[in-house]
């Protein structure tokens, strides 16, 4: 009998490593998961809000699990009590699959290695060696087939390694893929649309490659000689007048909860909790062996699963504090991620405020500290910086950062003269010779639970409207606002809009009557351009449109959908909005998708230059004065 596990600290702290265990045992027990059953996840279900809310320190609270596991074939879901330590429920699902095990995505490698079809068809490509051949499994994406779609599938398209160094990427098989039953462990079939030849050079991106490399700099660095601004006591962050709680998630990666800025003694909410939620990477090229690319990272493979230790000095500077998490493997068994988040401040030589007078010459400024959660998923060719960036004047900015490499086709063309290179480059861009770019877009959804001094919210619409001044004024036009609430839950129409989006608390005011808000300072949000009746975007529908408002629901988490891997189109936000519920004085999730198309260039290879996109949350009306007033000009000594 597995020992009953420690008490938790607070009730959104991850699952710990012997909760997991406590968990695998209790299925086990119920004889609801066989011995060789393998675990796609094991999470922490939050408790009801209402309670965390109301909960107070030392206080009991629920603790429950939701399960995902793999058996005979198919996915099972769950819930698991660890106060009762009872299996709560239990059920196969009906549509869709779990996110990939690891194992699955390097096993369906070694099965395409070994597959006698694709050996033959490699040889007729003029490859014999297979120990330098790296294949790259992929999730399908939409399956037409019903039948079909009941198989646990992969796309495998592979890659020579000959001469690679750090680039594995760097030399497609072009046209040639086999897709992989997940389940009976074998090929099921090859797409095979003809040789292509294997681009002749593998450039490399390591320091010493480079002919010749650039003189190291002399040190610039962040420092906080006197130690952290910041306290981290379990999942308790504390920074200046700021305070959250962090766990790391398998699926979306740091999750931030109960985010409060005290002011003056007042502990205010500004969100109950913000998360990504999922990240749709379409790809533009129509051919078969490209077509399928529509990944949903966050529900086929997952944002925490794949946060891969944060390199000090590099990923995060020397200044940064690194957390860990523990998420289960394929078989149950706890590990330890190692520096997945890293925490730290940031003083980029900013003023937070500033203004001199003009008779006096008096200057007064304050200098501007940020505090920075970070994660670095790295999926496939993708390495994706995820940062939630906390400011000294109340706002909260999320970033996202797209680095890594090139998702790139092998073609004939090694220069634009070339006769092959009108059809080459039809859909992406040559940055290399024999390798194409293939143009794509990002979308990174984030499900932001905003509690603007509470949970009774309203969603405001401010249009800036354009006026005719009177016929006595020397001015022939200005402008003025119109506030209008949305009264439904839906998306949010805002192409060509000119003005602001906000979140208010209708039932409380400041000190000059107005509604306590944050705004959500639009950044980077182009929409989806495939139609809604693409099968590849009905899967991603929430890439429609930047910006959605919902009831809050505890089970609807996922902008595509709990099971997105294989999904049918129309899961997660329009199912989660087709009611068209009140949505004002309620409590209310917005949910904003960075969306950024990548029009592939030569400078992107063969890794590509870090290029950021982000979104703002500011206060509205929510204090009384520039929250950043009292800032200190000086920092201690």
């Amino acid at each position: 009998m597995a020992a009953a596990p420690a008490n938790p600290g607070h009730p959104l702290d991850a699952l710990a490593a012997d909760e997991i265990n406590q968990v695998v045992f209790l299925l086990k027990q119920a004889k609801r998961m066989r011995a060789d059953a393998k675990v796609a996840s094991i999470s922490l279900l939050e408790p009801d809000k209402k309670e965390v809310l109301a909960w107070t320190s030392g206080t009991p609270f629920s603790r429950r699990a939701s399960v995902v596991v793999l058996q005979d074939g198919k996915t099972y879901k769950g819930v698991v009590d660890l106060r009762s330590r009872k299996v709560a429920s239990w059920e196969a699902v009906a549509d869709g699959h779990a996110g990939f095990l690891l194992e699955e995505v390097l096993g369906s490698a070694e099965i395409v290695r070994h597959d006698a079809t694709w050996q033959a068809a490699m040889r007729k490509r003029g490859v014999t060696d297979f120990a330098h051949i790296m294949c790259n499994p992929l999730s399908v994406g939409y399956v037409a087939d019903e039948n079909e779609r009941r198989r646990r599938l992969m796309n495998v398209p592979c890659f020579d390694t000959h001469g690679e160094g750090n680039n594995a990427f760097g030399r497609p098989i072009e046209g040639l893929m086999a897709v992989v039953d997940l389940n009976e462990r074998k090929v099921l079939r090859l797409v095979d649309l003809g040789p292509v030849p294997i681009p002749p050079e593998m450039p490399k991106y390591d320091y010493p490659s480079q002919n010749p490399p650039r003189s190291p700099m002399k040190p610039v660095e962040m420092a906080t000689p006197n130690g952290p601004n910041f306290t981290i006591d379990g999942g308790r962050v504390r920074w200046q007048n700021w305070s959250f709680h962090l766990r790391l998630d398998r699926r979306s990666g740091p999750v931030l909860s109960l985010v409060n800025w005290n002011d003056h003694g007042n502990e205010r909410s500004v969100a109950y909790q913000m998360a990504a939620s999922e990240m749709f990477v379409p790809y533009m090229d129509p051919t078969p062996t490209w077509s399928f690319k529509s990944y949903l990272d966050a529900g086929e493979y997952g944002l925490g699963l794949l946060a891969l230790p944060l390199s000090p000095g590099r990923d995060c500077p020397s200044n940064a504090v690194y957390l860990s998490g523990t998420l289960p493997d394929d078989n149950g068994k706890p590990t330890q991620m190692d520096r997945a988040i890293c925490v730290f401040e940031r003083n980029a030589g900013d003023p937070a405020w500033r203004h001199a007078e003009t008779g006096s010459l008096g200057v007064e400024s304050r200098p501007e500290v940020d505090l920075v959660v970070r994660s670095i998923p790295v999926i496939g060719n993708y390495d994706y910086i995820l940062d939630y960036v906390f400011t000294q004047k109340g706002e909260v900015v999320v970033r996202v950062g797209a680095t890594g490499m090139d998702a790139v086709k092998g073609v004939r063309s090694h220069k634009l003269t070339d006769p092959t290179a009108a059809e080459d480059t039809k859909y992406g861009t040559l940055i290399g010779p024999g390798v194409v770019g293939i143009n794509h877009d990002h979308y990174v959804n984030f499900r932001l639970d905003l509690d603007v001094d509470g949970p009774d919210n309203t969603f405001m619409i401010d249009h800036v409207v354009p006026r005719t001044a009177p016929p006595e004024s020397v001015r022939r036009t200005y402008w003025q606002v119109e506030s209008m609430s949305q009264s439904t839950e839906g998306p949010v129409e805002t192409h060509g809009h000119d003005g602001q989006l906000r979140l208010v608390n209708p039932n409380k005011t400041n000190a000059y009557g107005y509604n306590p808000g944050y705004v959500l300072m639009e950044g980077h949000n182009a929409s989806s351009l495939l139609s809604e009746d693409d099968p590849i975007q009905g899967r991603a529908l929430f890439a429609k449109s930047p910006v959605w408002i919902s009831r809050y629901m505890p089970n609807e988490r996922f902008g595509a959908g709990e099971f997105a891997n294989e999904s049918a189109p129309g899961e997660g936000l329009p199912r989660y909005t087709a009611d068209k519920g009140p949505a004002t004085d309620t409590d209310l999730v917005l949910w904003y998708t960075v969306g950024f198309r990548h029009i592939t260039r030569a400078e992107d290879w063969p890794v590509m230059p870090t290029l950021w996109h982000e979104f703002r949350l500011r206060p509205f009306n929510f204090f009384d004065r520039n929250p950043a007033l009292d800032l200190s000009p000086d920092f201690a000594k």
